[in-house]
């Protein structure tokens, strides 16, 4: 028994020592096979696909290499540089220890992947027996490597010195200098590697991210930043200085500086008419008395509500001829902005099959340049005292936005996504939009429209438009109400003289399906037709994607923890029924009409709300959405 605790000991102490290497794998286990989202990128990945699959499947196994052998030289790094005070008559083990776990921890990251892989596509694959077949001869290499580089050292070769010095493990310490005398080649690499991410990744985040993939630019971030911590900690060993601590105390310091999250603007204008005012000339344009007036409400989502948004709205018109001429309002939040967004350009830019052009748009990749932004410039810019705009994440996503528009709506008559929001969409008799946002300092409802709302304020509603003042593009307008957590930041809303209003955050903080906003402007517009004595039929359509679980299970442990995190949960996924519920009741007072169309999904199936729609989610969802609409055609 105790020689069983002594040997448990020994390897505690090395796990405890490379706890930031074992902090990078349990991050990515959670990253590849517990997030919906990870786990659709890895259903993707094969070598019996279309070659930009098999490319990215070829980059992910690259990154995983990358990350394994970090994670095995950042152990041995770290652990040269440190002292375990073990029991003396048990140096055998301590020797152990310190050899076994960095070779563990250096083929985890395959194991994780492989693990990842079946879990998605259901079966061992090709990839994941790949992956597990390089994790055994991995650590076969690490566990003969010494007699290699023996052998290859003692040939006459001119390119044996290239081949770095072994350093055994011993249970003691190593001067940095001896380290750095040893291996300063192998250093420089690893370096000048880490230097071409950190390069690539800032200046061509979306072309770069979107050809190796999402999986690719998280495997290689985990190894980029583990060489950082190593690096650290043999710079912390030189200079008998706590340099980690340091650099913690700056980046909270720094915080308070370097927000670089400041929206975009144009520069212009941004005078819009009322809503009163706006529906009155709209009146005019539809002959005063259209028969149907569809009000539309967009469910949040990440991108699976964008391609279910998107696609419900171009069938629509084909269901009802005279949808799209009389949809007077869309209210959206997060993935139903964006989806919204592509539906109302595309019928501006009279593309001749939107719904397709949608779709084409949506297949795009908007997770990996996102997660490069994150992962490279953003976190970098955390150790900087000053903002670097160009290094947020925020834009890079808008940026892609805007590139798969151009790339698949070339046409020079197109709306184009980088120009201002009011400067395309601020004439008086077109659709209103409206995607909401949330105040972070108040916990309003921000609403990012093309009419004056300044007169909903007591319905805790803001105007950003009669904060801000001044126009914004077309993707930082759908930016600004798709800030879900942790993947995007708080986006900085600055005044004209750069001082800080408040910070915007996704609109599904306040309620996720823009209901709120909608059952609001449904009411003002009902009251307006009441004083002018028309009365069309108001038809509000409530575009929903997310599944809602009442689950009455107590929760079991940890109760000062969990239950705050549960409860905001069950909040953000359920805080718009009440409001259909109420709203359904208004509606029906009026002989008015309120129908829902649902994505409908079993438990086990895979539709992430991140970035990225893999080729099996998106048929999930196309198959649903003819269906769906049969469902209300006959309403």
């Amino acid at each position: 028994m105790k020689k069983t605790v002594r040997l448990l000991f020994n390897y505690y102490l090395v796990l405890k020592t490379c706890w930031a290497v074992v902090l990078f794998q349990v991050i990515g286990y959670f990253a590849l096979l517990v997030f919906d989202q990870g786990l659709d990128v890895l259903r993707e990945l094969s070598f019996n696909a279309e070659p930009r699959v098999i490319r990215q499947a070829f980059f992910a196994w690259l990154g995983v290499s990358w990350w394994s052998w970090q994670s095995w030289r950042s152990s041995r790094m770290i652990l040269h540089f440190s002292y375990f005070n073990f029991w003396a008559y048990q140096p055998m083990y301590a020797l152990r220890a310190q050899v076994l776990i960095p070779r563990l921890l250096g083929v985890i990251p395959f194991l994780i992947l492989a693990r990842g892989v079946v879990n998605a596509q259901e079966e061992w694959s090709t990839f994941a027996i790949l992956l597990v077949s390089s994790a055994v001869w991995l650590f076969v290499f690490y566990h003969f490597r010494r007699r290699l580089i023996v052998y290859i050292r003692s040939l006459n070769m001119r390119l044996h010195g290239f081949i770095p010095d072994y350093v055994p493990i011993k249970n003691g310490v190593y001067p940095s200098r001896f380290i750095w005398a040893k291996q300063w080649k192998w250093i420089i690499f690893r370096i000048a590697v880490l230097l071409f991410f950190f390069l690539v990744f800032i200046f061509r985040p979306v072309e770069t991210a979107q050809y190796i993939g999402s999986s690719a630019v998280v495997l290689f971030g985990f190894g980029s930043w583990l060489i950082l911590a190593a690096l650290m900690s043999m710079l912390e060993r030189h200079i008998h200085f706590p340099v980690s601590f340091s650099i913690f105390i700056a980046v909270v310091v720094f915080s308070f500086f370097n927000n670089n999250h400041t929206i975009r603007t144009t520069g212009t204008s941004a005078e819009r008419p009322t809503l009163s005012g706006h529906f009155e000339n709209w009146l005019k344009k539809h002959q005063n008395e259209p028969q149907n007036i569809y009000l539309v409400a967009a469910e949040g989502g990440g991108i699976r509500s964008a391609y279910w948004t998107s696609g419900i709205l171009s069938e629509l018109h084909t269901v009802y001829p005279d949808f799209h001429d009389n949809v007077y309002a869309i209210s959206s939040v997060s993935g139903g902005s964006l989806g919204a967004m592509i539906y109302e350009t595309l019928r501006r830019s009279d593309e001749p099959d939107p719904g397709k052009s949608a779709r084409q748009i949506l297949r795009s990749d908007f997770l990996a340049p996102v997660t490069a932004g994150l992962i490279f410039p953003d976190i970098l810019q955390k150790f900087i005292p000053f903002p670097i705009d160009f290094f947020d994440r925020a834009r890079v996503l808008e940026n892609s936005w805007e590139k798969a528009w151009r790339k698949n709506v070339p046409s020079p008559e197109s709306i184009d996504w980088s120009a201002g929001f009011i400067k395309q969409f601020g004439d008086p008799e077109g659709r209103v939009l409206l995607m909401n946002s949330t105040h972070v300092e108040s916990g309003y409802r921000t609403v990012v429209s093309n009419v004056d709302l300044k007169a909903f304020a007591p319905m805790n509603m803001l105007d950003f438009f009669e904060i801000q003042g001044t126009d914004i593009p077309i993707s930082t307008a759908v930016g600004l109400s798709a800030r879900f957590p942790l993947l995007t930041p708080p986006a900085r809303v600055a005044l004209k003289n750069d001082e800080t209003w408040g910070h915007l955050v996704d609109g599904g903080y306040y309620e996720n399906i823009g209901a709120n906003t909608l059952m609001d402007v449904y009411s003002e517009l009902r009251n307006y037709c009441l004083e002018i004595g028309i009365d069309p039929r108001f038809r509000l359509i409530v575009i929903r994607n997310t599944k809602v679980d009442y689950d009455f299970t107590p929760v079991r442990g940890m109760s000062e923890v969990l239950p705050p995190f549960v409860t905001f949960s069950n909040i953000w996924a359920h805080n718009g029924v009440e409001v259909i519920r109420k709203g359904r009741k208004l509606v029906h007072e009026y002989n008015d009409e309120l129908v829902e169309i649902k994505l409908k999904r079993s438990d086990q199936e895979n539709i992430p709300l991140g970035w990225y729609l893999s080729p099996a989610a998106r048929k999930s969802i196309e198959r649903q959405i003819r269906p769906q609409l049969r469902n209300i055609s006959g309403q």
